[in-house]
């Protein structure tokens, strides 16, 4: 049976999924239990609204519930943050400290939310490369550029990090599995988690998550990625507000956690890359960080990340946060224009080549980090994003994903809109965020590149093929 194929026929079963899974599609693999009897020390202290100021314990689930209203999109609702005892932290940690420790997601271990070493599931996340672009034209004409290759992480993206964390804080706490809904990213990432911590995972596989009721179809690199790992992978057939019903569901009769009730979490392993980008450039921030965004967790833990280390002492300035978003899919930067704190719900999104940062809204929290650190929020076309993806990978030799080089079409773009200094591109630096690796969608560009030339197996054929190529 050809893979897509599995998938239609979970489907087609005509069972709902919480059914399939417990009448044994596959065997639930349920973790032991065992605790390593080693306790770290806990500087995490409440999750805190960033928008009403609400605290709650760090073991709620969901969003806050004053601020969470039935039937909105989902990520209106990402509004929590871990907040950590500062002046603890202070005393235990420093930056010789930190720079004594292995390289990776777990060397930041005291701002972070698991106490138990036991729970710190380590793919080996973190540690990418920051890299200065040197040929592509606005490197050329004196500009300092530089890009977190985020792709270089285990399962080929960024989500390694939020996801890393999030799930070692559901396990930590009890959960049985692990389950979340997606485009793909997310997925992979959970899968590989899941894989390494010996439990059972759900993939819920969307085509693009803000086209959730339309019958886009599915990435099948990430979907024989994600399988690879073992999880369990079905298409939903529904709208978002039936989808999240659904997770809540997964979790009252399996026990297993759902990662969109762990966002807190997420955006604490987000703040991770932050913190290596300042240590990468010595311990300063960069003048300005341009995030690809969808629901706009990502760009909220990075900024998360460096009002943090600020607070700490170890460094002395704030980076400018701007979001990049794809024509026709750009709730936030509709919402920067209009100074609408809250942004309003697409009506519908268009199709375009970056489905992973296409959703109908973005959240308060994205908007939020974009009007502290005083930076902003653009749209690239999808001509834009192909442009930048071709020219990192032919000038720089970096192969990112459409939605991960839409951070250079971004910056471009920028420039273009005058909203970025002289000096904040030539001296301080600026950053963009290579969100995943290139490989990860690289069948949906099949019709940009034709088709290997076929050229007779002699020099004199080969000789006169480049001679015209030339």
């Amino acid at each position: 049976m050809r893979a897509m194929d599995a998938i239609d026929t979970i489907i087609c079963m005509g069972l709902p999924i919480v059914d399939v899974l417990r009448v044994g599609c596959t065997a639930i693999r349920e973790t032991t239990g065992r605790r390593s009897g080693e306790r770290g020390n806990m500087y995490a202290t409440t999750l805190r609204c960033v928008f009403c100021g609400t605290d709650y314990p760090l073991t709620h689930r969901g969003s806050c519930t004053l601020c969470a209203r039935p039937g909105e999109e989902s990520a209106l609702h990402e509004t929590l943050g871990v907040h950590y005892d500062l002046a603890a932290l202070k005393r235990q940690l420093d930056r010789e400290e930190l720079a004594r420790r292995p390289a990776g997601l777990w060397r930041y271990r005291e701002v972070l939310p698991v106490v138990d070493p036991l729970f710190r599931i380590d793919l080996g996340a973190g540690s990418t490369p920051l890299v200065p672009l040197t040929r592509i034209s606005e490197a050329v004409e004196g500009n300092r550029l530089l890009m977190k290759v985020e792709g270089s992480n285990p399962s080929g993206s960024f989500k390694d990090r939020p996801i890393g964390v999030a799930a070692s804080v559901a396990l930590e706490q009890g959960a049985r599995g692990l389950a979340c809904l997606t485009s793909g990213n997310i997925g992979s990432a959970m899968a590989a988690v899941a894989a390494k911590a010996g439990v059972s995972s759900l993939v819920l596989l969307l085509g693009a998550a803000g086209l959730a009721d339309h019958g886009v179809s599915v990435n099948v690199e990430k979907y024989v990625q994600i399988s690879a790992y073992g999880a369990e992978v079905v298409t939903p057939v529904g709208n978002l507000g039936q989808l999240y019903a659904l997770a809540d569901r997964i979790e009252v009769e399996l026990g297993w956690s759902f990662m969109h009730n762990v966002q807190a979490y997420q955006t604490d392993g987000d703040k991770t890359t932050a913190f290596e980008i300042c240590e990468q450039l010595g311990w300063q921030a960069p003048a300005a960080v341009f995030v690809p965004t969808g629901t706009g967790t990502n760009l909220f833990g990075l900024w998360q990340g460096f009002v943090l280390f600020k607070e700490l002492g170890f460094i002395d300035t704030l980076p400018r946060m701007f979001a990049i978003q794809p024509i026709g899919a750009a709730s936030l930067v509709a919402a920067w224009e209009a100074h609408q704190a809250l942004p309003s719900v697409l009506e519908r999104i268009e199709p375009n080549l970056a489905p992973p940062i296409s959703h109908r809204v973005s959240g308060y929290h994205a908007y939020q980090a974009m009007q502290e650190s005083g930076g902003g929020a653009v749209a690239v076309a999808d001509a834009d994003m192909l442009a930048a993806m071709r020219d990192l990978a032919s000038y720089e030799g970096i192969y990112a994903e459409m939605a991960s080089a839409a951070a250079l079409a971004g910056i471009r773009r920028a420039l273009a809109l005058g909203l970025l200094e002289t000096e904040e591109m030539r001296q301080v630096g600026i950053v963009g965020i290579l969100t995943s690796h290139g490989l990860k969608n690289s069948l949906a560009l099949a019709t940009v590149f034709p088709l290997p030339t076929k050229v007779e197996g002699t020099w004199e054929a080969l000789h006169s093929y480049l001679e015209v190529k030339r």
